[in-house]
């Protein structure tokens, strides 16, 4: 049978692998933005064109 502790147990085992994994892809990320700041300055600025076009959404007044 399970018990409290064993779920705990497990619940702090798995939120500590997913932290590490997440700390590794953040260090991988920061690692490529030093390589390439030109690059990563314009995927930024991409991506943030991108999500202004889409929050902004259809302008247009309807045809009647």
């Amino acid at each position: 049978m399970t018990t409290t502790s064993d779920i705990t147990d497990i619940a702090t085992a798995t939120a500590t692998e997913v932290a590490d994994v997440a700390r590794d892809h953040y260090e991988n990320v920061l690692a490529a933005i030093r390589r390439n700041p030109l690059q990563a300055t314009g995927i930024a600025a991409g991506i943030g064109f991108a999500l202004a076009l889409l929050a902004r959404g259809s302008r247009k007044s309807p045809v009647t």
